[in-house]
Formats: structure tokens, sequence, C-alpha cells
């Protein structure tokens, strides 16, 4: 085992065998020698906030395209730096990505060459594909009549979510699959005519429940299979239980207050787990040995992955889906031999890249398709490349660049823009002081009109609030309600929001436990246990058998 100390945080960590193989294993070969890739200099959680500034997924803006100068949305400010094309402009061929490419500098670092180098190809707007009528989302695939949908597939006629795919009208959801009419619904399959449910499968007309599998009609409720007509997880007849819920509903502060504080008395599982074999961390389904990995589905043989499917060999990436041998990457899909890359699909032994796809042989590209043994976005033969590839690793390696992401100063995005703010949340002058670039938002201070009281229920609004700009009672930050989105509220009888999507958005996430693993033990059997509930915390923390004895 070898401990080293962070060069950022300053923090100790430490780096397994099974850590020093994979970089043997993963570290690329020219011209038949292997170019070992060294050991990290960051601890894990600053080496994730370092690929996650490179990440924005929800701010998105108007500007003009630089190539047909046509109106459109983009994750890039009017101001950036960046040459922005719209997606059908990227992808057509009015451009040529070679064009931009230049020699190697053998007398300046690597990082500042590729960075000026990434300043003049110009970005695609979005990521979003083949969908209808759903122009405002991002990291998104085929979603139809929706509106502010990111990293979600499959969904249509919904609002305000994340991480959610195959759904159908839902509003402000994060991580759920197969639902439909939900409202504030989290890590939950399966659920329809729902509300404010988490960790819920298979539910039917549930309001605020934990934890519920194959129930319907239940309200505040946890911990329950099969259940049907409970309030407070006791049992009551139809009558009863709808008389019931008519009077809870009168004062829904109340009942949430007091659900949210039998919740927090509950005995909770040390990992939420589906099918697992030699795993850590946390939201992890049918996968084996997978360390410190979150939000994970079918992976095997990973280490630090989050948020990703069907992956296996993979040490320190974010939002991949079936790749193989994968190191220090984000926003990637479908690669194999993949190193120190952002945003790239389809690609096979490429190193130092952006936004390249169905590459091969690559290194320090960027805006590439279907091209081979490139750097810097020039043109070269086999033989050159793999002669010349070397010398910029050794040269890497003297300037101490060599086995590092790029540097979070080269992130095209203000840090606050990115999802390096929502793990790793910074101050301005924090950002700014670590030489970070920060995005000035001068949208709250504009004058917005006379003040809108937001109503209590639906019933005392009508649709001529969709015209008007509120402003969110939390962030201060203004926010307007789109005319689907209305009759939506209407059909759910739910309340119009008093707070900004992105106020919403971050009080979903905190909902969910931090993605940082604790020593500690069993509160009922002493067993050891690895586990993202903080020693601290007010929560019963059990083993899963002392779990499943107690609660089952």
């Amino acid at each position: 085992m070898m401990q080293k100390t962070c060069t950022q945080c300053r923090q100790s960590f430490e780096i397994t065998p099974d850590d020093l193989a994979f970089y043997e294993k993963v570290s690329p070969v020219f011209a038949g020698k292997k170019e070992l890739i060294p050991p990290p200099t960051l601890c894990p959680d600053c080496r994730q906030q370092r690929r996650l500034a490179f990440r924005n997924e929800r701010s998105l803006y108007h500007r003009k395209c630089d190539l047909t100068g046509r109106q459109i949305i983009s994750m890039y400010t009017t101001g950036s730096p960046q040459k922005v094309y719209d997606q059908d402009a990227f992808w057509g061929d009015q451009w040529d990505p070679l064009a931009y490419g230049r020699s190697f500098d053998f007398s300046r670092p690597f990082f500042g060459q590729f960075h000026e180098l990434f300043l003049k190809v110009p970005r695609i707007s979005l990521i979003n594909k083949d969908h209808e009528n759903s122009e405002y989302c991002n990291f998104s695939l085929r979603n139809k009549n929706s509106y502010l949908l990111f990293t979600c597939y499959g969904c249509e006629d919904s609002f305000y979510c994340n991480r959610s795919q195959m759904s159908r009208s839902i509003c402000d959801c994060a991580n759920v699959e197969s639902c439909e009419l939900c409202y504030e619904v989290v890590d939950s399959d399966r659920c329809y005519h729902c509300q404010y449910l988490q960790n819920c499968s298979n539910c039917f007309d549930c309001f605020l429940g934990y934890n519920l599998r194959g129930c319907r009609d239940c309200f505040a409720c946890y911990n329950l299979q099969n259940a049907q007509y409970c309030v407070g997880n006791v049992r009551y007849t139809k009558g009863k239980y709808e008389e019931l819920v008519r009077q809870l509903r009168q004062d829904m502060k109340l009942v949430r207050k007091n659900f949210e504080e039998r919740k927090r008395e509950m005995p909770r599982k040390y990992m939420d787990a589906i099918n697992t074999e030699n795993c850590t961390g946390n939201a992890i389904i049918n996968s084996r040995n997978a360390r410190v990995c979150y939000e994970v589905i079918g992976v095997q043989d990973c280490a630090y992955v989050a948020n990703a499917t069907s992956m296996k060999d993979a040490v320190d990436v974010n939002n991949d889906d079936r790749s193989e041998l994968v190191y220090e990457a984000v926003g990637s899909e479908a690669n194999t031999m993949h190193c120190f890359n952002d945003i790239c699909w389809f690609d096979h032994d490429i190193l130092y890249c952006s936004l390249c796809f169905h590459c091969e042989h690559c290194f320090g590209c960027s805006g590439l398709k279907h091209k081979k043994y490139c750097i810097l976005n020039k043109q070269y033969s086999k033989e050159e490349y793999e002669e010349l590839v070397p010398r910029i690793i050794a040269h890497m390696r003297q300037t101490q660049e060599w086995g590092e992401f790029f540097p979070t100063k080269y992130s095209p995005f203000g840090y606050n823009e990115t999802m390096a703010q929502d793990y790793y949340p910074l101050s301005q002058k924090e950002a700014e002081k670590r030489g970070w670039k920060w995005c000035a938002d001068g949208e709250g201070q504009s004058y917005l009109g006379p003040e809108v009281t937001v109503p209590d229920t639906i019933e005392q609004s009508d649709e001529s609030l969709c015209g008007k700009i509120l402003r969110c009672t939390v962030s201060g930050k203004p926010y307007k309600i789109i005319p689907k989105e209305f009759a939506f509220y209407r059909q759910m009888g739910i309340p119009p929001p008093k707070k900004c999507f992105e106020q919403r958005m971050l009080e979903r996430m905190a909902l969910r436990n931090p993605r940082h693993l604790w020593k500690r033990t069993c509160m009922k059997c002493g067993k050891g246990i690895e586990t993202t509930y903080a020693p601290e915390r007010p929560e019963t923390v059990y083993c899963e058998s002392c779990y499943l004895s107690s609660v089952y």
C-alpha cells in the first residue's frame, strides 16, 4: 500500500496494489514500448472535482452559432472565447477540424498548447441527440416535448429532471426510470401518479414515501412492501384512509416536517446496493468488484467511478457508458484504451482529447471525427505518430503533466456552472483564488417589474402566471413557469413552485448521501462497515443482515 499527500488539499490518501496494477494495464504502447502512467498526485476527491469542472449540464444560454449566425441554445455563454457551433453545424461537413492542426512545440508545456487548440476548434453547443420539441435539454437523448432535462433518455412531456429515463409526464424528478405522472420523485422506478418519494419501486398513488415496494394508496410511509391504504405506516380502511388524507393535506408543511423527523429515526442500510459482489460506495446495481463507486449499473473491476453503466476496468471516471480500460475521463461513451479525455465517444486508444468521435490513435486533439494518428489535430502517418508521441510523453514527464487530467483553469466553463460546484461548492472568492474561472450571473440584479406573489394553491392560480417573471424565495434568482408545466401542476393538484428550478434541483441532490465513505460499525451488531452516513449523523445505520431482520 502506497501513502501519498494530495498536492491540492494536502490530505493523505492511499494507492492500492490494485490501483498500481491498473495504471500499468492501461498504459499506452507505442512501437512495442509501454509508456507507464504514474500514480496520481491528487486524492480521489480532488481528481473527481477536476474532472467535474469540465462538465456543465444545467447552465444554458442564448447565443449565436459562430458558423451560421443562427440564434441557438448553448452551454457556453455569449462571452465565452470558444467558437460554438449548433449541433447540426458541428456534425456537418462545412468545416474541417484538421485545418486547426499545429506542430508540437517542445519548448513549451503540453497543456498550454492544447488549450490554445481547444480555444480555436469549434465546440458543440449542446449534447442533445434525436429530440423532438425538446431544445432546452443537455446531455440527453430521444426526449419529446420536454423542457430542461439533463442526462435524460427517452422521456416525454417532462420538465426539470436529471438522470431519468423512459418516463412520461414527470416533473422535478431525479434518477427515475419508467415512471409516469410523478412529481419530486428521486431514485425510484415504475411509479405512477406519485409525489415526494425516494428509493421506491412499483408504487401507485403514493404521497410522501421512503423505501416503498409494490405499494399503492400510501401516505407518509416508509419501509413497506405490498401495502395499501396506509398513513404513517398504519393500515386503514379505504374510506378512513381517504378521510385522513383529506385532513392531512390541509397542512402539508407540518405533515412533511413530521415525516422527515420519523424518517430520520428509522434504521438505514449502510449501503444501497442490489445484486452486487465485493462493492463499496452507494447506489450500485448488478456490479462486481466496484470500489468507491456511486450511481453505477453493471460495472466490473472499477474504482472511483460515478454515474456509469456497463463499464469494465475503469478508474477515475464520471458519466460514462459501455467503455473498457478507461482512466481519468468524463462524459464518454463506448471507448476502449481511453485516458485523460473529455466528451469522447466510440474511440480507441486516444489520449488527452476532447470532443473526438469514432477516432483511433490520437493524442491531444479536439473536435475530430473518424480520424487516426493525429496529434494536436495534425495528421501523421502511423510511423510518425508512434515515434513522436513517446517524445511528447517524455517532455510531459519533465513538465510534470503526464498522468494528470486537464487543469481546472483550462475548463471552458466557470466553476459555478459545472458539476464540480454541486459536489465541491466554492465561493467566487475561493474559486478565483485557485485561478479558476467564475461565471458572473447578473440576472438576479436586473429589474423584473413588479413583484409577483406565487399563490399557495393551484386553485388560486391561472395561466396568466406563465407570462410573469417570478423570483426564487431562496436564491432570489428569476424563474418562470411555462404553460405545459402549469398544465401539469393543475392535473396533479400541485401548487406552483416558489423556488427556481436550480434551487429545487439542489434540494433534491441534498436528499442523497455524499460521495464519501466513513468507516463505522453497525449500530446493532457492531460489525465493521463502510458507509456514506457520516458518524455524526443522527440516523441509525445497520449492516445488511441487521437491516433486513429489523425492517422485513
